[in-house]
């Protein structure tokens, strides 16, 4: 009996030495042949290196989908879309959750978070600023939002800003000073942090004023009211603009009952065009403004019910007046009053509106913008209330399109109605505007982006603003007309409101003491006497409280005396002693450094002073002490 062993899969066949057939031997073969052949051709991802999802726990569906939708503000609807469906593991789509399941989901991780965040900012030994802001959702529902801004230290030693969102509430009842602080403090001392908070921003309204004036009662370490309150420098700037728009087209949002019957009797669209508005419509800057537009996108019925004073009534077609704009021999044409430019921005919402809603009338707009090769992009922005910057890139759009604008205003099928013509003195008056409002644009900007905007920054940005609005008004380098100083005037009184209620906040003037770039910027702006020696006392004050190093104590044993040294060797000595004396006081050898530039431009601040506790130069405590200050958003 001889064993062969097969080549393919290793089984010993048996055959007797005296058989000569070789058939078992080719019948073994070809089966293995065959089974190779199968084997090859359908292969598992296993064999090829790819691994599958493996077993998916049943009980973990639910977290996993919510996860899922909240960290990419995902809505829960979108677990229910077939096409989604189609790629998800079978275990998954089998206990895929409702919901309602993944609302309360998320509910309840948020809830088992708490109390591992709660031990991280406890282990925080820096500063902690508070963000808070009170709006309503389009469903209807006021909400709180309570933000933390903290510098902490990563695991790899790098020093970040981060800012966490600490909760959202559900506000219950009219938002009172009294109720917005008690739900301050419901957030803060839940997580611990009370006696870590240094500061809240909040934006001007009134009840945020009573917010900080009752938190003050609460008796927290760090935080003492008023002086702590930080003013939200974009609400601010979106008011001194608003103060400048104002005389070129005020909104009257008290209207009587009479004007608004004959204005529906006169529209021809009712109650069904209003649904038909989206939201962008309904928020619109303009509330009176209503733009009707047939279905097929001709405007059959364009109309307009925004009156800049609220009480004049429409004028016909075609008045004397108008004739006299269209003259272009008036010596006065370059020039605009209030009068003549009370409706100005409502002229420039009604071109967007028209761009917007009629296809045809955008197409038209299209075409003229090429032939007269406006520059890119052929489009009117929407000036929107929500939307800070709206009404200057509009203005900047109409500028930029103006010779089409002038020439598709006049068209009988795709224009505009006589009253909403726009003329050279409005063309004028947004040049202008845009050259005002530049500075708000920019600076708008740079406080929206995170990390960028700080309290030093805030100072300098006022005083540029200040800077602009002075010399509209004494006409440098400009010849504005009386109509667009007066403005600048009431938006000066504006921003030197903010700019008192700023430079009474000792925040910001530690802050300006603080910054490596700025430490010496009141002496070079000239500012009072009075207010830089305040400024200093200020920054002693918070120095000696918070951050002094504590003094070396004495040995227990003097050492033993030495030889006394005389001649250089004692001089030496003498002037040691005398610069270590010299710097005890770390507030004066701080100042007496020279400024940190970069070019002559201020550094990042934050920046540079990590990178001085990396190489382990504290300043004597004043390290800490600007990293907590400088880090105020």
């Amino acid at each position: 009996m001889i064993a062969y062993p097969c080549k393919i899969c290793g089984t010993r066949i048996n055959q007797l030495t005296s058989d000569s057939s070789c058939s078992n031997l080719l019948k073994h073969a070809a089966a293995c042949l065959v089974k190779e052949r199968n084997l090859t051709s359908n292969r598992k991802l296993a064999c090829l290196g790819v691994s599958g999802t493996g077993d998916i726990d049943p009980q973990e569906v639910t977290q996993l989908c919510a996860i899922w939708c909240a960290k990419a503000t995902r809505p829960f609807s979108a677990l229910a879309d077939e096409s989604l469906k189609r790629i998800l593991h079978p275990t998954v789509i089998k206990h895929l959750p409702s919901n309602k399941v993944i609302s309360q989901m998320i509910h309840i991780l948020y809830t088992a978070v708490q109390d591992s965040y709660r031990d991280e900012l406890k282990k925080h030994t820096g500063s902690m600023y508070l963000g808070a802001d009170a709006w309503q959702s389009p469903n209807g529902f006021d909400i709180l939002g309570v933000v933390l801004y903290q510098l902490v230290e990563l695991n790899t030693g790098v020093l970040n800003l981060e800012v966490m969102p600490l909760d959202f509430i559900q506000l219950a009842k009219s938002h009172t000073g009294e109720y917005l602080a008690n739900t301050v403090q419901a957030v803060v001392e839940k997580f611990g942090i009370q006696d870590k908070i240094c500061g809240i921003v909040t934006d001007n309204a009134s009840d945020n004023a009573v917010m900080v004036s009752e938190m003050k009662n609460f008796k927290w370490a760090c935080f003492k009211g008023d002086q702590h309150w930080i003013r939200c420098y974009a609400h601010i700037l979106n008011l001194i603009a608003q103060s400048i728009l104002q005389p070129f087209g005020t909104v009257n949002k008290k209207q009587s009952t009479a004007t608004e019957t004959e204005d529906d009797d006169k529209s021809s669209a009712s109650s069904d065009d209003s649904d038909l508005e989206d939201a962008e419509d309904q928020i619109r800057r303009y509330e009176n403004n209503v733009c009707n537009v047939s279905p097929d996108g001709d405007d059959q019925d364009f109309t307009n019910r925004y009156d800049a004073e609220g009480s004049d009534d429409l004028q016909p077609e075609l008045s004397l007046q108008d004739i006299h704009d269209l003259s272009d021999k008036d010596k006065d044409a370059d020039l605009y009053t209030l009068s003549s430019c009370k409706q100005t921005l409502a002229k420039f919402c009604a071109v967007a509106c028209k761009l917007r809603k009629s296809t045809n009338s955008k197409m038209e707009f299209v075409e003229l913008c090429s032939e007269m090769e406006c520059a890119n992009p052929h489009s009117i922005v929407q000036d929107v209330c929500t939307r800070w910057n709206s009404t200057y890139m509009q203005l900047v759009s109409i500028v930029r399109c103006e010779r089409a604008i002038l020439a598709w205003q006049k068209d009988k099928k795709y224009g505009l109605d006589q009253k909403y013509h726009i003329n050279s003195v409005d063309i004028q008056l947004a040049k202008h505007l845009v050259s005002i409002l530049q500075v708000f644009y920019e600076q708008t900007l740079q406080v929206s982006t995170p990390g960028l905007a700080r309290l030093t920054h805030i100072i300098v940005f006022i005083n540029k603003v200040t800077d602009l609005l002075s010399s509209a008004i004494k006409g440098c380098n400009n010849n504005y007309p009386p109509a667009l100083r007066n403005a600048c005037r009431v938006g000066l009184q504006l921003t030197k409101k903010y700019y008192t209620l700023t430079d009474c906040s000792p925040l910001f003037r530690i802050a300006m003491v603080l910054h490596p770039s700025f430490k010496e910027y009141f002496k070079i702006a000239a500012w009072e006497d009075k207010w830089i020696t305040k400024a200093l006392r200020l920054t002693r004050d918070m120095f000696n409280s918070y951050y002094k190093p504590l003094p070396n104590v004495p040995l227990a044993h003097p050492p033993k005396g030495t030889k006394p040294k005389t001649g250089n060797i004692t001089q030496l000595g003498a002037a040691l002693a005398a610069r270590g004396q010299s710097t005890n006081n770390q507030l004066d050898s701080w100042l007496a450094s020279g400024l940190i530039l970069d070019d002559g431009s201020p550094i990042d601040a934050l920046e540079w002073l990590i990178q001085q506790k990396r190489a382990g130069n504290t300043h004597g405590g004043l390290l800490q002490m600007a990293l907590d200050v400088l880090s105020c958003p």
